[in-house]
């Protein structure tokens, strides 16, 4: 599939590992956006297979990724042309300093989407009007934990994480405006 541009394996691919993904990087060299939601086996070394893998990437979302982010995630700057990047509930191991040195690294990065529950400082420094580059939106999400409700909690846990506010913060060229919004974005 050397023509394949865009990849969303999203709720479907629950058992992908990292053998999995070295596989779907063979072959697709010319992806240029990955989108996985709810892989749950995957580990740190996935972020390296997809930034080894994939090194032209311009937007990458991972969501609900296991432990990808659970040392870091330094690895997601070898995608140097990144324009979109979004880790949620991946693991408790981003840096405060994550969203300055992306900003730093990553010269097209614009938009930037982390959640507070992966920090392992707690919260995200917020890089100066004439550090931030090309980023103009950053949008921190901040959880909470939800009972849950559905039939099948003997499957899963009885408590799940959801988003209860999303801090977003926009450079529009003259000023910053930061904006809480009540819902998940």
């Amino acid at each position: 599939m050397p023509n394949l541009k865009k990849l969303r394996l999203e709720r479907v691919t629950p058992w992908m590992t990292n053998d999995d993904l070295i596989i779907l990087t063979q072959g697709t060299e010319n992806l240029v956006e990955l989108s996985l939601l709810g892989c749950r086996l995957l580990n740190p070394d996935s972020l390296d297979i997809i930034s080894k893998g994939w090194p032209g990437l311009i937007s990458i979302h991972l969501e609900e990724c296991g432990e990808i982010t659970a040392n870091g995630a330094s690895s997601i700057f070898n995608c140097s042309a990144l324009e979109d990047l979004l880790l949620r509930h991946n693991g408790h191991g981003i840096h405060g300093s994550f969203v300055v040195d992306a900003a730093l690294k990553l010269p097209m990065l614009r938009r930037l989407s982390l959640d507070l529950c992966d920090a392992c400082e707690g919260d995200f420094d917020i890089p100066s009007y004439s550090d931030r580059c090309f980023l103009s939106i950053v949008k921190i999400a901040r959880c909470k934990f939800q009972k849950s409700s559905s039939k099948t909690e003997f499957l899963e846990s009885r408590r799940r994480l959801v988003h209860k506010g999303t801090f977003v913060l926009v450079w529009n060229g003259k000023e910053l405006v930061r904006t809480v919004v009540k819902e998940r974005l």
